[in-house]
Protein backbone atom coordinates (compact mmCIF):
# COMPACT_ATOMS: atom_id res chain seq x y z
CA UNK A 1 0.00 0.00 0.00
CA UNK A 2 2.86 2.37 0.80
CA UNK A 3 4.40 1.62 -2.59
CA UNK A 4 1.14 2.58 -4.33
CA UNK A 5 0.88 5.82 -2.36
CA UNK A 6 4.46 6.69 -3.27
CA UNK A 7 3.78 5.99 -6.95
CA UNK A 8 0.57 8.04 -6.85
CA UNK A 9 2.39 10.97 -5.31
CA UNK A 10 5.03 10.75 -8.04
CA UNK A 11 2.30 10.72 -10.73
CA UNK A 12 0.68 13.77 -9.14
CA UNK A 13 4.11 15.46 -9.27
CA UNK A 14 4.27 14.80 -13.02
CA UNK A 15 6.15 11.51 -13.29
CA UNK A 16 4.35 9.55 -16.04
CA UNK A 17 6.64 6.52 -15.58
CA UNK A 18 5.13 5.96 -12.13
CA UNK A 19 1.67 5.76 -13.69
CA UNK A 20 2.97 3.14 -16.12
CA UNK A 21 4.17 1.11 -13.13
CA UNK A 22 0.71 1.34 -11.55
CA UNK A 23 -0.88 0.40 -14.86
CA UNK A 24 1.35 -2.65 -15.27
CA UNK A 25 0.71 -3.71 -11.68
CA UNK A 26 -3.10 -3.56 -11.85
CA UNK A 27 -3.94 -3.98 -15.54
CA UNK A 28 -4.58 -7.74 -15.42
CA UNK A 29 -6.61 -7.51 -12.20
CA UNK A 30 -8.87 -4.82 -13.71
CA UNK A 31 -9.22 -6.72 -16.98
CA UNK A 32 -10.25 -9.95 -15.20
CA UNK A 33 -12.66 -8.07 -12.95
CA UNK A 34 -14.31 -6.30 -15.89
CA UNK A 35 -14.44 -9.48 -17.98
CA UNK A 36 -16.19 -11.34 -15.16
CA UNK A 37 -18.95 -8.74 -15.29
CA UNK A 38 -19.19 -7.98 -19.02
CA UNK A 39 -18.34 -11.41 -20.50
CA UNK A 40 -16.95 -9.88 -23.71
CA UNK A 41 -13.18 -9.76 -24.20
CA UNK A 42 -13.07 -6.76 -26.55
CA UNK A 43 -15.51 -4.72 -24.48
CA UNK A 44 -13.57 -5.63 -21.32
CA UNK A 45 -10.34 -4.38 -22.88
CA UNK A 46 -12.03 -1.11 -23.91
CA UNK A 47 -13.56 -0.63 -20.47
CA UNK A 48 -10.25 -1.39 -18.74
CA UNK A 49 -8.63 1.27 -20.90
CA UNK A 50 -11.38 3.73 -19.92
CA UNK A 51 -10.82 2.84 -16.27
CA UNK A 52 -7.14 3.77 -16.43
CA UNK A 53 -7.88 7.00 -18.31
CA UNK A 54 -10.35 7.93 -15.57
CA UNK A 55 -7.87 6.92 -12.88
CA UNK A 56 -5.21 9.12 -14.44
CA UNK A 57 -7.58 12.08 -14.72
CA UNK A 58 -9.06 11.65 -11.23
CA UNK A 59 -5.98 10.48 -9.33
CA UNK A 60 -5.99 13.68 -7.29
CA UNK A 61 -9.31 12.58 -5.74
CA UNK A 62 -7.89 9.31 -4.39
CA UNK A 63 -8.04 9.11 -0.58
CA UNK A 64 -4.85 7.44 0.65
CA UNK A 65 -6.62 6.21 3.80
CA UNK A 66 -8.05 3.42 1.62
CA UNK A 67 -6.47 0.78 -0.58
CA UNK A 68 -5.72 1.96 -4.10
CA UNK A 69 -6.89 -1.39 -5.52
CA UNK A 70 -10.33 -0.92 -3.92
CA UNK A 71 -10.67 2.55 -5.42
CA UNK A 72 -9.56 1.18 -8.78
CA UNK A 73 -12.10 -1.65 -8.69
CA UNK A 74 -14.88 0.74 -7.67
CA UNK A 75 -14.15 2.77 -10.79
CA UNK A 76 -14.06 -0.46 -12.80
CA UNK A 77 -17.42 -1.55 -11.44
CA UNK A 78 -18.97 1.84 -12.22
CA UNK A 79 -17.62 1.72 -15.80
CA UNK A 80 -19.15 -1.74 -16.21
CA UNK A 81 -22.51 -0.51 -14.95
CA UNK A 82 -22.33 2.40 -17.41
CA UNK A 83 -21.55 -0.02 -20.24
CA UNK A 84 -24.42 -2.35 -19.33
CA UNK A 85 -26.84 0.57 -19.08
CA UNK A 86 -25.70 1.93 -22.42
CA UNK A 87 -25.78 -1.34 -24.34
CA UNK A 88 -28.29 -3.24 -22.17
CA UNK A 89 -26.45 -6.52 -22.54
CA UNK A 90 -24.00 -8.82 -20.89
CA UNK A 91 -22.54 -11.67 -22.90
CA UNK A 92 -22.35 -15.22 -21.69
CA UNK A 93 -18.78 -16.04 -20.89
CA UNK A 94 -16.61 -18.50 -22.68
CA UNK A 95 -14.25 -19.59 -19.94
CA UNK A 96 -11.95 -21.13 -22.53
CA UNK A 97 -10.96 -17.52 -23.28
CA UNK A 98 -9.88 -16.97 -19.69
CA UNK A 99 -8.80 -20.27 -18.18
CA UNK A 100 -5.79 -21.94 -19.68
CA UNK A 101 -5.37 -25.63 -18.95
CA UNK A 102 -1.81 -26.80 -18.34
CA UNK A 103 -0.49 -29.24 -20.91
CA UNK A 104 0.91 -31.37 -18.08
CA UNK A 105 -2.52 -32.21 -16.68
CA UNK A 106 -3.66 -35.79 -17.16
CA UNK A 107 -6.87 -36.43 -19.14
CA UNK A 108 -8.61 -37.56 -15.95
CA UNK A 109 -7.66 -34.37 -14.12
CA UNK A 110 -8.78 -32.31 -17.09
CA UNK A 111 -12.17 -34.06 -17.17
CA UNK A 112 -12.59 -33.60 -13.42
CA UNK A 113 -11.70 -29.92 -13.79
CA UNK A 114 -14.21 -29.51 -16.63
CA UNK A 115 -16.93 -31.24 -14.61
CA UNK A 116 -16.25 -29.10 -11.54
CA UNK A 117 -16.16 -25.95 -13.64
CA UNK A 118 -19.51 -26.89 -15.20
CA UNK A 119 -21.06 -27.33 -11.76
CA UNK A 120 -19.71 -23.98 -10.54
CA UNK A 121 -20.80 -22.20 -13.75
CA UNK A 122 -24.27 -23.70 -13.42
CA UNK A 123 -24.55 -22.39 -9.88
CA UNK A 124 -23.14 -18.94 -10.73
CA UNK A 125 -25.64 -18.41 -13.56
CA UNK A 126 -28.48 -18.67 -11.03
CA UNK A 127 -27.05 -15.94 -8.79
CA UNK A 128 -27.99 -12.28 -8.88
CA UNK A 129 -25.38 -9.89 -10.26
CA UNK A 130 -24.49 -8.63 -6.79
CA UNK A 131 -24.02 -12.15 -5.41
CA UNK A 132 -21.94 -13.15 -8.44
CA UNK A 133 -19.72 -10.08 -7.97
CA UNK A 134 -19.21 -10.89 -4.29
CA UNK A 135 -18.14 -14.44 -5.12
CA UNK A 136 -15.90 -13.28 -7.95
CA UNK A 137 -14.13 -10.78 -5.72
CA UNK A 138 -13.82 -13.22 -2.82
CA UNK A 139 -12.26 -15.91 -4.97
CA UNK A 140 -10.16 -13.72 -7.24
CA UNK A 141 -6.39 -14.14 -7.30
CA UNK A 142 -6.05 -11.46 -4.64
CA UNK A 143 -8.67 -13.11 -2.39
CA UNK A 144 -10.19 -9.90 -1.08
CA UNK A 145 -11.42 -9.39 2.44
CA UNK A 146 -15.06 -8.74 3.23
CA UNK A 147 -14.10 -5.17 4.07
CA UNK A 148 -12.49 -4.68 0.65
CA UNK A 149 -15.51 -6.19 -1.11
CA UNK A 150 -17.85 -3.94 0.89
CA UNK A 151 -15.93 -0.85 -0.24
CA UNK A 152 -15.93 -1.94 -3.89
CA UNK A 153 -19.61 -2.94 -3.88
CA UNK A 154 -20.65 0.12 -1.86
CA UNK A 155 -22.33 -2.07 0.77
CA UNK A 156 -21.84 -2.58 4.47
CA UNK A 157 -19.39 -5.27 5.49
CA UNK A 158 -22.11 -7.12 7.39
CA UNK A 159 -24.31 -7.20 4.26
CA UNK A 160 -21.45 -8.65 2.22
CA UNK A 161 -20.76 -11.31 4.87
CA UNK A 162 -24.44 -12.20 5.19
CA UNK A 163 -24.82 -12.57 1.42
CA UNK A 164 -21.57 -14.53 1.13
CA UNK A 165 -22.57 -17.07 3.78
CA UNK A 166 -26.06 -17.46 2.28
CA UNK A 167 -24.47 -18.08 -1.12
CA UNK A 168 -22.11 -20.63 0.42
CA UNK A 169 -25.04 -22.45 2.04
CA UNK A 170 -26.99 -22.38 -1.23
CA UNK A 171 -23.96 -23.83 -3.05
CA UNK A 172 -23.72 -26.64 -0.50
CA UNK A 173 -27.41 -27.43 -1.09
CA UNK A 174 -26.87 -27.19 -4.85
CA UNK A 175 -24.05 -29.76 -4.63
CA UNK A 176 -26.20 -32.13 -2.58
CA UNK A 177 -28.96 -31.96 -5.22
CA UNK A 178 -26.39 -32.55 -7.99
CA UNK A 179 -24.97 -35.57 -6.14
CA UNK A 180 -28.43 -37.11 -5.69
CA UNK A 181 -29.12 -36.73 -9.43
CA UNK A 182 -25.88 -38.54 -10.27
CA UNK A 183 -26.74 -41.57 -8.14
Amino acid sequence: MDEDIKLIQEVLNGNIDSFNILLNKYELMVLKFVYNIIKDREAAEDIAQEVFITVYNKLYTYNKDYKFSNWLLQISRNKCIDYIRKYKRVYESNLEDVVLVSREVSPEEHMEFMETRGIVEGFLTNLSDIDRHIITLKYSEDSMTFCDIAVIMDMSESSVKRRYYKIRDRFRDYLIVKEKRCK
